[in-house]
C-alpha cells in the first residue's frame, strides 16, 4: 500500500551514493591489484634466490672434487686437470649422474655475453662425446673468477691467473655483481679445494684427498 507523504530519496543522494559506491570498488580493485604484484614480485625474488643457490651448490661440488694437476699419477701429463684465467676454468672432477657422463669429467665455466649482460656458463661432455652447456647465471653486470694461494703464514693471496702453478689453489673464488635494480645476489662463492699443491700430498682418487706419510 502506497503512503502519500513519505520522502523518497532525490537525485542528488542518489548520486552521491552511487560516487561512493565507485569510490569503494576502486579502492578494493586497486588493492587487489597490489596484492597481486607483490605476490608476483616476492615469487619471482624467491625464484631468484634458488637459482642462486642451486647454482652454487652444484659449482661447489663440482669444484671441491676437481683434480688437480702433478698429482694423480695416472694423469699427470693431462695440462688441463685444473686451468685456470679470470673468465675461464677447465678442470676435471667426477661427475654426478645428472650430466649424463660416467666417470672423470671435463668441465669448463666460463663467462660469456647475453643479451641481458654477462652469464656464467658451465660446459662438458656427456658419455656419448656431445657437447652440452647450462648457464648457471645471467644477467651479471660482471663475473669474475679468482684463486687463492696460502702462503708461509697461512695468509691467503689472490690471483687471477692458475695456468703455470702445478696442482690446485687452495681456494676458488666466483664473483659477480648486478645492476642496482636488479632482484638477483650472488654471495661471493669460495670453495677450498680437497686437494692443494703440497708436495707431500699422496693423492687418494676414491676420497679425493691427500694422504700423508
Amino acid at each position: 500500500m502506497i503512503r502519500y507523504g513519505e520522502r523518497g530519496y532525490s537525485l542528488l543522494e542518489l548520486l552521491v551514493a552511487l560516487a561512493l559506491i565507485g569510490f569503494i570498488s576502486v579502492a578494493i580493485a586497486g588493492g587487489v591489484q597490489f596484492g597481486a604484484r607483490a605476490w608476483e614480485t616476492s615469487d619471482a625474488k624467491l625464484g631468484a634466490v634458488e637459482r642462486v643457490h642451486g647454482a652454487q651448490s652444484l659449482l661447489r661440488t663440482l669444484l671441491e672434487q676437481a683434480i688437480p694437476r702433478a698429482l694423480d699419477p695416472s694423469i699427470v701429463s693431462d695440462p688441463l686437470l685444473f686451468r685456470g684465467g679470470p673468465e675461464d676454468l677447465t678442470f676435471t672432477a667426477q661427475a654426478p649422474s645428472v650430466f649424463g657422463a660416467k666417470g672423470f669429467t671435463q668441465f669448463v665455466l666460463r663467462v660469456g655475453e647475453a643479451r641481458d649482460g654477462k652469464q656464467l656458463v658451465l660446459a662438458w661432455r656427456n658419455a656419448s662425446g656431445a657437447s652440452e652447456q647450462q648457464a648457471l647465471l645471467t644477467g651479471a653486470q660482471a663475473i669474475t673468477l679468482r684463486y687463492g694461494l696460502r702462503d708461509e703464514t697461512g695468509q691467503i693471496d689472490w690471483v687471477d691467473d692458475w695456468r703455470e702453478q702445478p696442482g690446485a689453489p687452495a681456494l676458488v673464488m666466483v664473483r659477480a655483481s648486478f645492476a642496482a635494480r636488479s632482484r638477483m645476489r650472488w654471495p661471493d662463492l669460495v670453495v677450498g679445494t680437497r686437494i692443494t699443491q703440497d708436495p707431500q700430498c699422496q693423492y687418494e682418487p676414491d676420497t679425493f684427498s691427500c694422504r700423508y706419510g
